[in-house]
């Protein structure tokens, strides 16, 4: 509706709350034996959303301008799917559950400025169409 920029970032802000989930239920199963920690990939979703140019013999039409209109088959849309996967890769206690919660907090860590970021980013945007809905300078 506001363009691909507000769309990306609300669809990365959307990726940064499941991982958020995906990360907080790891932490509260920790102790559950045979738990197997789950992981949210979403950055490769919101890759999916940017034009591809397959020949690179062609000159591809850029936009350097909201207003400007994209086109060809590159520019289609793609639905934002965020794929959760099960890590059964190591195994690192003797009750069978891979959990490290020193890893998993890191990650939340990384997780939660990465979602400040994308959210800051976004309110940014809302804050350029407020003005030039109310034509300010």
């Amino acid at each position: 509706m506001f363009g691909p920029t507000i769309s990306m970032l609300k669809n990365a802000g959307s990726g940064a709350r499941q991982t958020h989930d995906a990360i907080a239920n790891n932490i509260a199963n920790i102790n559950t034996p045979g738990f197997k920690r789950s992981d949210v990939d979403f950055k490769e979703a919101l890759a999916a959303e940017l034009p591809r140019y397959d020949d690179s013999s062609e000159l591809a039409l850029v936009t350097d301008d909201d207003k400007q209109i994209a086109e060809g088959p590159d520019f289609e849309p793609q639905p934002f799917k965020v794929t959760t996967t099960i890590d059964d890769t190591q195994q690192m206690r003797v009750d069978g559950s891979n959990v490290d919660l020193d890893q998993e907090m890191a990650k939340l860590a990384i997780n939660s400025s990465y979602s400040q970021t994308m959210h800051a980013l976004l309110s940014q945007q809302y804050s350029r169409i407020r003005e030039a809905i109310q034509e300010k300078v």
